[in-house]
């Protein structure tokens, strides 16, 4: 567990020393750094769960399962394949025992607490990226930073305990350090231990670590500080193989493994393939909002020629181009790299503003437009992501927790209950704190009619045709996993529109 100490004692001995350096940044930006920071806050507080259950299984479950508790982790592949990598699940598990030692022992505070962590530490670490970046042209820093912290998907995404944001802090953290300390063998060896370290937490974090490695090779050709690069990296390799071994009670090497599984044997394509081009259109979408985002990307494609001599375009450039080539895509797949990509866009932004004061009136109308449409459509999905929890089953599963707490109450349930992901997978995490809740099935709306005194849950689309049935026999609609989100789907509905999944309502029939 002494690896739990490596990433605070970065944070304290290099972004916290760097609050010298930028005290006139951070003094003369103090007001957008307080909204920013307070949004980040609010996000962390509202966005419980996960994006994908991937993030809850292989972490938090597997975690339970190391410390001997109940778990869903036997309910998953990837435990009986051995890939998965236990330093994060370590780290986890070390976390909850902390909590536990303060005397906080519900689960949902517990992961509250840590996203708080976990997005202070990216609103911290990339805040400074960027200073570091743009601190000679305050005027591009401005703008970089509105996009770093305002941009619709960057604060969730740093709310997020998952293995695509541990990587993406250790690897951005490791670059940061290595730019401020490269000079010195101890750091630059504390900066191949991170990329050890992102590397386990991620394994597709090879595809940036082979860029920053190009970089130095072609570019810096710093040739002396492979040595202490290799140890560190070296160093972290032996212990997550440790931590491995500790995990599965034998010796494995799991990058090999999940390259085996995965890739030779096609394991990842069996979940769906698109094309090449699947991630540069994603690309368009998170740095802001369509259409400011075009522009933003396309002058950032324009500045390479004056970009290519930085770290970051070699790390980002190439972690893109090889997950293009990756058959099975998925969204979160490139969360490591997301709050990066503003600072790309600054070495883009002088050429645009250059281009725009230049441009004729009827040019300079249309791109007003545009940016004013991204602006609209960028602040509506940014309160969305800030105020709506994605992850409502797990949301849902909080208030109905909160609202019979440990008293022995009998809850209905039709299809599947709220401690369950849409495969039936179990949150046993969550579940195991209240076993006074009993859920009992029920096939159907009518097996619900000589029920008295009874409360019944359910989502949106499993009783999509039984919501006028329950209305008849009695049942009341108590709360929602979101109102908001289960009128959308009345509305959808009404309009023969496919709803969102996953909306649940709490019924009460006297």
């Amino acid at each position: 567990m002494h690896l739990a100490a490596v990433l605070p004692a970065f944070f304290h001995t290099i972004l916290f020393s760097m609050t010298l350096q930028f005290r006139s940044v951070l003094y003369e930006f103090r007001w957008l750094l307080l909204i920013a920071l307070l949004v980040q806050f609010v996000t962390c507080l509202t966005q419980i769960g996960y994006l994908h259950p991937d993030q809850h299984f292989q972490l938090i479950e597997f975690s339970s399962r190391q410390l001997g508790e109940p778990s869903g982790a036997t309910r998953v592949w990837e435990l009986t394949s051995h890939i998965r990598p236990t330093v994060q699940v370590y780290l986890f598990s070390g976390f909850v025992e902390m909590c536990r030692f303060g005397g906080i022992a519900d689960p949902y505070i517990q992961l509250t607490i840590l996203r708080v962590l976990m997005g202070l530490a990216g609103f911290a670490l990339f805040n400074a990226i960027a200073m570091y970046s743009f601190q000679a042209d305050r005027r591009v820093l401005y703008l970089v930073l509105l996009l770093l912290n305002f941009s619709w998907l960057l604060p969730y995404t740093r709310a997020m305990f998952s293995s695509e944001m541990a990587s993406s802090l250790a690897f951005f953290g490791a670059v940061l350090l290595y730019e401020r300390r490269g000079n010195s063998f101890f750091y630059v060896l504390l900066t191949g231990l991170l990329f050890s370290l992102s590397f386990y937490f991620r394994f597709q974090m090879a595809f940036g670590l082979v860029g920053f490695g190009l970089w130095l090779l072609i570019v810096e050709k710093k040739y002396r500080n492979l040595v202490p690069l290799l140890i560190g990296f070296s160093i972290g390799l032996a212990v997550n193989i440790l931590l491995d071994y500790q995990f599965y009670h034998e010796l494995v090497f799991t990058p090999y493994n999940y390259f085996r599984v995965n890739i030779t044997e096609g394991k990842a394509a069996e979940f769906g393939t698109s094309g090449p081009l699947y991630y540069v259109v994603m690309l368009f979408l998170v740095v802001g909002a369509p259409t400011l985002s075009f522009f933003l990307i396309y002058y950032v494609a324009k500045q390479t020629r004056s970009a290519y001599r930085q770290p970051l375009f070699f790390a980002v450039l190439f972690f893109i181009i090889g997950h293009s080539f990756v058959g099975h895509k998925e969204e979160r797949f490139l969360f490591p790299i997301l709050n990066v990509l503003p600072m790309l866009a600054g070495w883009g932004l002088p050429a645009f503003i250059v281009y725009y004061k230049r441009a004729g009136k009827t040019i300079r109308r249309f791109i007003t437009g545009n940016v004013c449409v991204s602006l609209a459509l960028n602040a509506l999905a940014l309160a969305v992501f800030t105020l709506v929890p994605i992850s409502q089953t797990v949301e849902f599963s909080r208030k109905l927790t909160n609202r019979f707490g440990s008293s022995d109450t009998t809850v209905y349930y039709l299809a599947r209950t709220p401690f369950e992901t849409q495969g039936g997978l179990p949150l046993t995490f969550y579940r195991r704190h209240y076993p006074n809740l009993k859920l009992v099935g029920i096939q159907e709306a009518d097996s619900a009619q000589n029920l008295k005194n009874a409360w019944l849950v359910t989502t949106y689309n499993d009783a999509k045709n039984s919501h006028i049935a329950l209305d008849s026999l009695g049942y009341k609609p108590q709360f929602y996993s979101s109102a908001l989100i289960w009128n959308v789907n009345r509305f959808l509905e009404s309009n023969q529109i496919n709803t969102i999944n996953d909306i649940w309502v709490l019924y009460r029939k006297e």
